[in-house]
């Protein structure tokens, strides 16, 4: 069986199991299991060597693991069911240690195949503060499938990241794009009392307000301060409606937040075109640690259908296949989720800005210090009882979940060109999209690439493969480029285009260079070989077909654990 072909049968696979032990699994036997299963229940143990749950946070990792999930605790229980959370007593942030082991995970597991890591306390300023804090929650690609109530795909050697669980909760978006007529689909919200709102369990009011007590911390030594960049970040535009975004805010003090959202950026527009109408202040309020659902809206740009702007609460709503509960602020009009573990509420002075920054970047890269960025004076904050929040090392760590986000792009990309196999913008390396196709004409591979390059702001380098080649496979893709591509007449430069405002090798923000690729086998008539040689594993299999399944029999598990080491 072909490498392309046992990817494909891995992600049609769905099999589950009923009445098992959870505690006598391996986590590869779990990942065989179905999430959705009635009534599936796990109960795990996640601590490491050297690591132990406190029960101080009273954050228990057990329960029900149905999707979907109202809360990013009940989400997080999922991952933990999976064996995807690792639990950790105490970390000293002052020496940067999340920070280190964050670097250290992905180092090892990839961006993709790292844990949520979950700190139940973390050292700032010499001070034990409470969490649990929250890392790299939704970095997992098995993660994509939970989020859903998928199965997640078990691709045992096949690759330390498991991007067969991401194109499979892809699919699944895409199944549901299909059956709405391409567009994501909506249910609305409901509006709940707050009385029965978690994140108004705690209500706090001027004085009372000290937002640096809580696990917010300084990611990078070089950073300007301690951050909250895990928020969505309410504004409203009086012809446009509600919008949110996941902007990073400087916690400066006790009720001051630093508020930067890039010049293009919907929530950036609104508060400039508040400005612009003559307004001296714009309400806003902050939502941390929702559902995973609206998490994912949060980093995406979903909103925009064919007939306007969506309303992303719907869209949440929809991705879930239930109604997003929510709830009144207590000092501004708008209506936030229900569940989630913290609410800052505020109002930004328009004509007041402040310096910003530095801070790390999610290229991988210091951004430089920004002289005029808004800034927030929150008016209030509600939260649950010991809330759960999140950090982003941005940079480092994956953003929210992707799936859902990505099926929309490439369905259109199919319906425009039906030779598309699959598709795959690379948060590992920022600005890198990569496209396999089947291949049958001349000058197909370029035509695609550049249709990519030209419409999607953040394609930067677009490379088109040949339709064996796993585009979420590094050493693949390298291969096949510098096997199969020939730079000349195989290539299209693009001199100036819309790009990514914090790409750090950009002259004008906003504004760079692009590049399409045409890295497949290239036909005689785009000057390539008369015969393009069969690659060497293709042989093999075409001469000994059972080789494969063979040593996969003999060796396939000593093989998969031999770097687990001695005992």
């Amino acid at each position: 069986m072909s490498r392309s072909n046992r990817l494909d049968n891995a992600v049609d696979s769905s099999d589950s199991k009923d009445n098992i032990d959870a505690s006598k699994l391996s986590r590869r036997t779990m990942l065989g299991l179905a999430a959705g299963s009635a009534g599936l229940a796990f109960t795990a143990a996640c601590s490491p060597e050297g690591s132990s749950p406190s029960a101080a946070t009273g954050a228990a990792l057990s329960g029900n693991i149905q999707a979907p999930f109202k809360s990013m605790r009940d989400y997080v229980a999922a991952l933990d069911a999976y064996g995807l959370v690792m639990r950790i007593a105490e970390v000293n942030q002052d020496e940067y240690e999340a920070t280190a082991l964050m670097c250290r995970a992905r180092d090892q597991h990839g961006m993709r195949g790292a844990p949520c890591f979950m700190f139940d306390e973390v050292i700032i300023d010499g001070k034990k503060v409470k969490g649990p804090l929250l890392v790299n929650e939704s970095g997992n690609s098995h993660a994509e499938c939970i989020a859903f109530g998928l199965a997640p795909v078990d691709d045992g050697p096949i690759s330390a990241e498991p991007f067969n669980s991401y194109r499979k909760a892809r699919q699944h978006v895409e199944q549901l794009l299909l059956a709405n007529d391409g567009e994501y689909p909506t249910i609305p919200p409901v509006v709940v009392e707050a009385a029965n709102s978690p994140c108004k369990e705690v209500v706090l009011h001027g004085d009372e307000i000290d937002l640096t007590k809580f696990a917010f911390i300084q990611g990078n030594p070089a950073d300007a301060g301690r951050y909250i960049n895990t928020g969505q970040v309410y504004t409203r535009h009086p012809k446009y409606g509600v919008n949110f975004g996941t902007y990073r805010c400087h916690l400066r003090g006790p009720r001051e937040l630093g508020l930067n959202s890039e010049p293009g950026q919907t929530g950036y527009r609104h508060l400039k075109a508040a400005q612009a109408r003559g307004e001296k202040v714009a309400k806003v309020s902050i939502v941390l640690t929702p559902d995973p659902y609206v998490w994912m809206v949060a980093g995406s740009k979903m909103s925009f259908g064919k007939n306007g702007l969506v309303d992303e609460m719907s869209i949440a709503g929809g991705l879930a296949g239930q109604s997003i509960e929510t709830v009144k602020c207590e000092t501004n009009d708008f209506m936030v989720p229900a569940n989630a573990e913290m609410i800052i509420e505020g109002e930004v002075p328009l004509d007041d800005l402040r310096p910003e920054g530095p801070y790390a970047e999610m290229v991988g890269y210091q951004g430089k210090v920004k002289d005029e960025v808004f800034w927030l004076r929150v008016t209030a904050v509600t939260h649950r009882r010991n809330p759960w929040l999140m950090n982003n090392f941005t940079g480092v760590q994956a953003g929210a979940l992707m799936a859902a986000g990505h099926a929309r792009s490439f369905m259109r990309l199919k319906q425009n060109h039906p030779d598309v196999v699959d598709f795959f913008p690379d948060t590992r390396a920022v600005g890198f999209y990569f496209v396999s196709i089947n291949k049958t004409r001349p000058g197909q591979g370029l035509e695609i690439a550049r249709a990519i390059a030209e419409r999607d702001f953040f394609a930067k380098i677009v490379v088109v493969l040949d339709d064996d080649v796993d585009v979420t496979d590094h050493d693949a893709v390298l291969a096949a480029i510098g096997a199969r591509w020939q730079p000349y007449g195989n290539l299209q430069v693009y001199e100036e285009r819309p790009a990514l405002p914090l790409d750090p090798s950009s002259v004008k923000v906003g504004k760079g260079s692009k590049i399409a690729i045409d890295a497949t086998r290239q036909w005689p008539e785009e000057n390539g070989p008369a015969v393009f040689p069969a690659t060497n594993e293709s042989l093999l299999l075409a001469g000994a077909p059972d080789a494969f399944a063979n040593v996969d029999a003999k060796w396939g598990d000593s093989l998969r654990l031999w770097r687990a080491g001695p005992g």
